[in-house]
């Protein structure tokens, strides 16, 4: 295992040191996984994914987490450094990316790693693809985050690359993990005219043998893989499955290794011959976005009224089927060390929200709610109890559409037609960073609603410039202040996703918002699912 210590120079730079690694969490560590035998390789397995990529770019990249897209992209790629499921920075296909002022950061990459077709993965090769992220015409979702420091880029020595930023952002090193962690070939990516043109060479653990898009994905063991003898699978196959129910069954029928998803999806499926289950220990919150931007939600005053009008916990048995879940009261959870109780999200007032929607109505702005989901049983039932009990107010009505699963963020996030936008699974939110910034900031990657308060850019920016764990959480407790005030997301549930896996999977590696590090599965010979 090895550990980097991270340093500041100030007075008393012992503690000062001691602060900033606390503050930054960089200690890179080797991953670790509880084995039940001796990792052996050989063998296939079958993940189950709700969608396919709509192309090989390693810069279309769509949230981290299990059964979506970027799990395949990874695949071929690999995580240029990851977080691990205890919310610390981890190298992946890079050693490290370290800073000692949290403005200046190194990367380090590996000696001898190339892509599959002999390129040198090597820092002109990293600068490149955050360049070409960082151009508008890539229509990367990362390009503003991005372009906010590429041209602070410069290559040291073919295994180093420094980044200076323009302000100091102690959760820049997790933020790479999310949001451009995946890099090609530059020669692949220089002849490709179109995105749909561009081939899969990566240095990851995987090579593209066969895509069936919306079907399936086919890969092969990299023989060049840079930590031999890893991966330890001969194959690796992604089935493309959008209906929850079909994925249980596959996975059950041992059509399939595993899939992503909760135990109320799973049910007595659980316990069937051959199967087994698996947390992946990451607190997530389930959400929608509000249109901010038009329609009834950009009014403050109909947010809160939604709040109002709804029993977050119903919602939930509703979208569960299962009883027992307790509305969360803030982004963080109550055992969040930036956890302030002094700030609670509006909880359930029928005459309240009454009230609101008959203000709006007063002001000509009639509370019509255009509810935008796709195609799954849970999110139907889900979209079905909002719309019941929305239209049990006076002078308030819902519509639902329903989007295929890849289209979602087209038409919420780039077409902005919706006025609530819900999308399955939960964020994750076992830390602060990447992602409070990706939903709240202005310019955040998931922030579909383009909600937008300068307070709140400056109080994420705050908590992300200070190495004083104590300026930290009082950036977030205003960061809450400004979330109860503005409701700027919906947040309806907390939850934490599990594996439904065959029961002799070993080398399960959860990593970012749970996606596994591919690398690391291997097949037992007996059941060592623990």
């Amino acid at each position: 295992m090895t550990t980097l210590t991270i340093k500041a120079r100030s007075g008393n730079g012992t503690s000062r040191s001691a602060m900033l690694a606390a503050a930054v969490c960089l200690a890179l560590l080797a991953p670790t996984a509880a084995l039940a035998q001796t990792p052996t390789s050989g063998g296939t397995m079958t993940i189950i994914n709700g969608s396919d990529i709509r192309s090989w770019d390693p810069a279309i990249t769509s949230g981290t987490f299990p059964g979506g897209p970027m799990d395949v992209l990874d695949a071929v790629y690999g995580f240029i450094v990851y977080v691990n499921d205890k919310g610390v920075v981890t190298g992946g296909m890079a050693e490290s990316l370290t800073s000692e002022d949290a403005i200046t950061w190194t990367l380090k990459l590996r000696e001898g790693v190339k892509f599959s077709d002999g390129v040198a993965y090597d820092a002109e090769a990293v600068k490149y693809n955050w360049e070409r992220v960082a151009d508008p015409a890539t229509a990367a979702p990362s390009q503003a985050f991005v372009a906010g420091w590429a041209s602070g880029m410069e290559v040291v020595d073919p295994l180093t690359l420094k980044i200076t930023l323009p302000a100091a952002n102690a959760n820049f090193a997790a933020q790479i993990a999310e949001l451009a962690p995946f890099i090609a070939s530059p020669e692949a990516l220089k002849v490709a005219k179109e995105k749909s043109e561009i081939k899969p060479v990566g240095a990851g653990a995987f090579l593209l043998d066969a895509w069936d898009q919306d079907v399936s994905v086919s890969m092969k063991r990299n023989p060049d893989y840079w930590d031999q003898p890893r991966p330890y699978l001969d194959t690796l196959k992604f089935a493309i499955i959008p209906e929850t129910n079909a994925r249980i069954a596959t996975v059950v029928q041992g059509g399939a290794t595993m899939m992503a998803g909760y135990p109320y999806q799973f049910g007595s499926n659980a316990d069937a011959d051959g199967v087994a289950t698996k947390q992946i220990p990451i607190r997530g919150i389930n959400r929608a976005y509000f249109n901010h931007t038009k329609g009834v939600f950009s009014d403050v005053r109909a947010r809160e009224a939604f709040y109002s009008a709804i029993d977050r916990g119903r919602l939930m048995q509703a979208f569960t089927q299962m009883e027992g879940f307790t509305p969360p009261v803030s982004y963080f959870g109550t055992s969040s060390q930036y956890y302030d109780p002094a700030y609670s999200l509006p909880s359930y007032d029928p005459a309240k929200a009454q009230e609101l929607i008959s203000a709006l109505a007063a002001d000509g702005k009639p509370f019509e709610v255009k509810i935008v989901t796709y195609t799954n049983s849970d999110l139907k039932r889900l979209a079905a109890y909002v719309q019941q009990v929305i239209s049990s107010y006076e002078g308030a009505s819902a519509t639902i559409e329903e989007v295929d699963q890849a289209n979602l963020i087209v038409r919420c996030k780039q077409q902005l037609e919706f006025d609530l936008c819900v999308e399955g699974g939960v964020l994750v939110s076992n830390g602060a960073e990447p992602n409070i910034s990706n939903l709240l900031r202005s310019t955040g990657n998931f922030n579909w609603g383009q909600y937008n308060n300068p307070e709140m850019d400056a109080a994420l920016s705050a908590a992300a410039s200070t190495v004083d764990p104590t300026a930290v959480k009082a950036a977030f407790s205003d960061v809450q202040k400004l979330v109860v005030e503005d409701l700027p997301l919906y947040i309806f549930g907390e939850q934490t996703r599990y594996l439904l896996l065959r029961d002799n999977t070993g080398g399960v590696v959860n990593s970012n918002g749970g996606i596994l590090q591919k690398q690391f599965l291997y097949v037992c010979d007996a059941p060592c699912v623990e």
